[in-house]
């Protein structure tokens, strides 16, 4: 059953459906947090609370056209609130506030239209990716399948497995990284 399918039976009232969109993501949102964060309790807390958010927007009908986009993008601004609730300026009694002080953060607005605009891009380029890659991303990120099991999968050695992986992050790096003025 695809991902849009057990979205839609969860806005349904099914909630065994969420259980299996959670099961099948759960290890994939955590990755994406704990890159951001390197906490491993604030990843648990950010990650539940993404999953909450899910939940709740499923509930209230709000059905998303790619499931995988959408959840990642719930979990760039569950991250966003988190970091926001939690900044702390470290400055001592003899350093005034001011020349510490961070640095306006962007509006929820400007937020979610960056993460939507990084998310679109990055479906874009996976897009464009060779059906073999973008099968073998699929089985890593959607299917949340560790690399042995892809390579078992496949029948291919875990060694070409985790070679092929790192070349396709390479790619999507190189294409999605941000473009100087002075670059073609």
């Amino acid at each position: 059953m695809t991902d849009e399918e057990l979205a839609r039976r969860v806005s349904q009232g099914e909630t065994a459906a969420f259980q299996t969109l959670t099961d099948r993501y759960y290890r994939v949102v955590s990755a994406f947090l704990l890159r951001r964060l390197s906490d491993a309790a604030a990843v648990e807390d950010v990650a539940q609370e993404t999953f909450l958010e899910a939940f709740r927007s499923l509930k209230a009908g709000r059905l998303p056209d790619r499931w995988s986009s959408w959840l990642f993008g719930v979990a760039q601004n569950c991250l966003g609130k988190w970091l926001r609730k939690r900044r702390v300026l470290p400055f001592g009694a003899d350093t005034p506030a001011e020349e510490v002080a961070a640095p306006d953060a962007g509006s929820p607005l400007e937020e979610a239209e960056e993460a939507a605009r990084r998310l679109a891009a990055l479906e874009a380029e996976l897009a464009g990716l060779d059906p073999d890659t973008r099968r073998l991303l699929d089985l890593k990120h959607k299917d949340g399948l560790t690399c042995e099991a892809i390579a078992e999968r496949l029948d291919r050695p875990v060694g070409t497995i985790k070679s092929l992986l790192s070349r396709a992050y390479k790619l999507l790096r190189e294409r999605l990284a941000p473009r100087r003025e002075d670059e073609p």
